[in-house]
């Protein structure tokens, strides 16, 4: 198997390990980007919207809210089934983002939340979205800003490197800080031939009512933190732990935890039909 295909079944299994824990504990951190997400998208009444990548559906369900007839496609079975289960009314397929099963120019626009920095092959998927866009429709995609100001996964990979341990060998060997610069970022889009091509920089807060809410839900609802967390023996991640409890301590506020989310939104328009 190569790197790409190990990475695809990693993410599609783990994700189908993780749907229920993901969708209680992380996908309220991705929804903090949607309004933007669908803003950057254009999303109103009446367009055809895809969602690649939808996890539990959050936003394919917000485009709906917006008078949108949204779609959404994951390659994690689980999630697919509870996304249908939470949003009956909208179309959820499981399908691999690098080969969308829909006609050329199925949609007037298409999103993405957080999912592209996960992808084996980023280039080909942003050019298959680009695809099933009509000519002038947009897309837009959400990813993480620069660990300084995404704190939420940081305060993870930096109590793993503080102690030195080494993501298990089922992990792939994957950075998912490739699309937090935002010069590569932009490069992305327009490689795929997107024209108008923008990018914003958002930045807010998520709560969390104390460190041990935090450290299970990276535990149990984050793809290759936990991963990496479950695979060491219970002396390292016990170090691991402690070094995670003193990052975690600088966020702590009155009734909990308070952390610094920063994120991208990447959009661009599908090119007018020659």
């Amino acid at each position: 198997m190569d790197e790409a295909e190990k990475l695809r079944a990693f993410e599609r299994d783990t994700h189908d390990r993780v749907a229920e824990r993901y969708a209680a504990f992380f996908a309220p951190v991705t929804a903090l980007a949607t309004p933007t997400l669908l803003d950057a998208a254009g999303v109103g009444p009446g367009m055809r919207v895809l969602d690649v990548a939808s996890g539990p559906g959050h936003v394919a369900a917000a485009a709906t809210a917006r008078g949108a007839r949204a779609a959404g496609v994951d390659l994690a079975p689980r999630m697919v089934a509870l996304a249908a289960a939470r949003h009956p009314g909208i179309d959820f397929r499981v399908a691999d983002v690098e080969a969308l099963p829909f006609p050329a120019a199925s949609f007037d626009a298409l999103v993405c939340s957080f999912g592209h920095g996960h992808i084996p092959r980023p280039e080909a998927a942003v050019a298959e979205c680009a695809r099933v866009v009509v000519p002038g429709g947009r897309i837009a995609f959400a990813w993480w800003d620069a660990p300084e100001r995404q704190r939420l996964q940081a305060v993870f990979r930096e109590a793993v490197a503080e102690v030195g341990a080494e993501p298990p060998p089922e992990v792939p060997r994957h950075s998912t800080l490739r699309f937090s610069d935002p010069r590569a970022f932009r490069a992305l889009l327009e490689g795929a031939g997107l024209e108008d091509v923008t990018l914003e920089t958002q930045a807010t807060t998520h709560a969390v009512p104390d460190s041990e809410t935090l450290w299970r839900g990276g535990m149990e609802g984050l793809a290759m933190t936990g991963a990496t967390l479950r695979g060491q023996p219970p002396a390292v991640l016990a170090r691991i732990r402690a070094a995670f409890e003193r990052r975690a301590a600088a966020y702590r506020r009155d009734g909990g935890l308070v952390i610094p989310i920063g994120f991208l939104i990447g959009s661009g328009r599908v090119p007018a039909a020659a």
